[in-house]
């Protein structure tokens, strides 16, 4: 699904703004605008007409602040997590830099690791100057996710698309110029000077057809060579930076009239255009003239693949992004209806699964029912068919035993259990009848011998279960072989 967003580039010469689809590599200017400003309008003014050319409604916004209103230092530290760099940065700044620590916001860009040490550029920017810009943009419905330096985002972006990612990025605005050190796909360096105080060439941008001329067009060569002088000067402090790079130019002074031969002359190194449309960036029907030396800064911006990519990012501790209800209340008509759809089926599945079980429920309801009208057929009216077979199963046990309902514990399957145990395999007994009564046991049977009868007597006195074992009667059987008797066996009570 494609996404839009949102990118501006908010300088003190130009304001460029660009709209975004983004879908996967893919990324197209769908509309873009410039903001020209004559001193005159509120910062409030110049972004609402860019957001009227872009046709900004409710997208995600990206911002990027012009790099003379930051602060810039190189740094070293023996480790390479970013966490801990940027928890000791103000620590170690404190001492170089000519502002208070507690009134500036610091981030950092790790530009280099090598043997456990990490190269850094640090960038602050002052708290209360950050906490105007964003409540202006405020104002307007912005609420950007990223908060970056102008341009610097266009060198790590170029350093990406070229074969030799050592160069210098010139981003020359009216009055400014920002001078970017690539070193191997690393930055090196951030400075910013004016080169031209109103005195000379004096640059600026028309309001109504955005080109660039000079109020004193014979003092263009003598501005420029000034700016040049700076540039000699930062790049000196380099010794090891090869005298040979190549420089891109962007910003508003590219489009003066030979302004890049003018460079070249004055640095002796080539100068190139710099623009970073390629095969997967496409420029749009909808966005008219494409200013690639103003609008570079707002594309690499809005290309970063995200917060975390390599790059500033000033939305952080107290600037932080708050979570909004009114931000994500658009997402509402798109989530409700597979919302919606999600709850229905769940209801549908749950649904279906109750009518299943009850059905099943029923089914077995039924088969017990069956189940008990077999097996008690006389029973006509059905209530609760377990209930009434406990019941039924109680009354034939009662029946059954009479009163053999012992006092004690014991249990007449432990009763039975023990007489088999006790009972020798070499006396020859055969158990008639056997009553049980709530004091003991009467055993009537018939056996070989009276000496079987001693014995049996015998035997069912070492059992634990027995108090006394007494024998009632023994009698010759009145038909055929064998004694008949009777033994009563007195429970233990203990």
């Amino acid at each position: 699904m494609a996404q839009k967003l949102i990118s501006i580039d908010i300088r003190d010469d130009v304001i460029c703004g660009l709209m975004l689809v983004i879908a996967g590599k893919s990324v197209t200017v769908s509309k873009c605008g410039l903001s020209v400003p004559s001193g005159k309008e509120s910062l409030v003014e110049l972004v609402a007409e860019v957001l009227h050319h872009v046709e900004y409604t409710d997208e995600a916004c990206r911002i990027s602040l012009g790099a003379e209103n930051f602060f810039f230092r190189n740094l070293s530290f023996p480790f390479h997590d970013k966490r801990k760099i940027d928890k000791i940065l103000p620590i170690e700044l404190e001492d170089t830099s000519i502002v208070d620590m507690e009134d500036v916001l610091v981030d950092s860009l790790v530009t280099g690791r090598k043997e456990g040490q990490s190269s850094v550029v640090a960038a602050m920017i002052n708290r209360d100057f950050l906490a105007g810009r964003l409540d202006e943009l405020a104002s307007l419905g912005l609420d950007p996710e990223i908060v970056a330096i102008s341009n610097v985002q266009t060198a790590l972006q170029l350093s990406r698309q070229r074969e030799d990612s050592s160069f210098v990025l010139l981003d020359a605005g009216c009055r400014r110029v920002t001078i970017y050190v690539m070193v191997e796909g690393r930055m090196r360096l951030v400075r910013t000077m004016v080169f031209d105080d109103g005195s000379k060439a004096n640059f600026r941008i028309d309001k109504n057809s955005q080109q660039v001329s000079a109020e004193r067009p014979g003092k263009i060569e003598e501005t420029i060579a000034a700016m040049c002088a700076g540039i000699r000067h930062t790049l000196f402090v380099l010794s090891d930076l090869d005298p040979g790079l190549p420089l891109y130019l962007t910003g508003a002074l590219a489009d003066v009239p030979n302004s890049r031969e003018i460079l070249e002359e004055a640095l002796g190194t080539a100068v190139l255009p710099l623009d970073l449309v390629q095969s997967s960036i496409k420029v749009g029907d909808g966005c008219g003239l494409w200013r690639a030396d103003l609008m570079s800064g707002a594309l690499a911006l809005g290309i970063r693949s995200g917060r975390n990519q390599a790059g500033f990012n000033f939305r952080k501790d107290e600037f932080s992004r708050r979570i909004s209800f009114e931000r994500y209340r658009r997402l509402i008509p798109r989530l409700g209806i597979p919302v919606l759809l999600c709850i229905v089926i769940a209801m549908a599945y749950l649904w279906n699964d109750y009518t299943v079980r009850e059905k099943k429920l029923l089914s077995l309801k039924e088969r017990g029912n069956a189940i008990f009208a077999e097996t008690l057929p006389e029973v006509q009216r059905i209530v609760d068919p377990v209930q009434q077979l406990k019941v039924e199963i109680r009354e034939i046990r009662q029946g059954m035993l009479g009163d053999a309902v012992l006092q004690s514990d014991i249990k007449i399957l432990d009763i039975l259990a023990e007489i088999s145990v006790y009972i020798p395999p070499s006396i020859n007994v055969h158990v008639v009848r056997l009553v049980a009564d709530r004091n003991g046991i009467l055993i009537r049977g018939l056996t070989d011998n009276f000496n079987s009868v001693d014995g049996l007597k015998k035997a069912l006195e070492n059992s634990s279960y027995f108090a006394t074992v007494t024998i009632n009667s023994a009698n010759l059987a009145a038909r055929g072989t064998g004694i008949r008797f009777e033994i009563r066996l007195e429970l233990n009570r203990g």
